[in-house]
């Protein structure tokens, strides 16, 4: 225990472990095929092998055990980020698909409007034109339901199950 308190010890120790030829003899002593038939007669023993195999297969279980835990928090940690991807993706469906609808309501409503203008400058009968204004009027209806649709599919934060009816479609 002295040595270990003695200064001249570590000067020593420190010279050393710098020494590049400490080194290069540790290096050769590690490599030496005698060095390692020694160390393989004296864990082979019987006094050191029989309690050492009871502690190799210990520490294996815990290894194991330990691997198989973090190996199952990584994986839960994919698949929530996966789950949290796939309703990414079910969201971004359902906005393309609610701006679809959106888009063909407008050709309709156009194509009408269209119609109406038409029916108008020819000098049709007022229940022909009450006809074409009543189609107007659904397919604005219909044209409102898919906008609030639109607006609730970019506004909310996960995908829905089944869209709200639009007030006007409840007739």
């Amino acid at each position: 225990m002295d040595k270990l308190l003695d200064s001249d010890f570590w000067m020593t120790l420190g010279s050393k472990l710098l020494d590049p030829d400490f080194w290069g003899a540790m290096w050769r002593k590690l490599l030496d095929a005698e060095l390692w038939r020694t160390v393989w007669r004296a864990f082979s023993a019987p006094e050191v092998a029989i309690p050492l195999i009871p502690l190799l297969l210990i520490a294996l279980y815990i290894g194991r055990k330990t691997k198989g835990r973090i190996d199952a928090g990584k994986i839960k940690d994919m698949e929530v980020q996966i789950e949290a991807a796939n309703q990414r993706f079910i969201l971004a469906k359902e906005q393309r698909a609610a701006g679809a609808e959106v888009e063909r309501e407008l050709e309709t409503l156009r194509k009408q409007v269209v119609d109406l203008k038409t029916l108008i400058e020819a000098g049709a009968q007022h229940t022909e034109l009450a006809t074409t204004a009543g189609a107007v009027a659904q397919t604005l209806a219909k044209l409102s339901s898919a906008n609030d649709e639109l607006q609730r599919k970019f506004i909310q934060s996960g995908p829905s199950n089944k869209p709200e009816p639009h007030p006007a479609d409840k007739r």
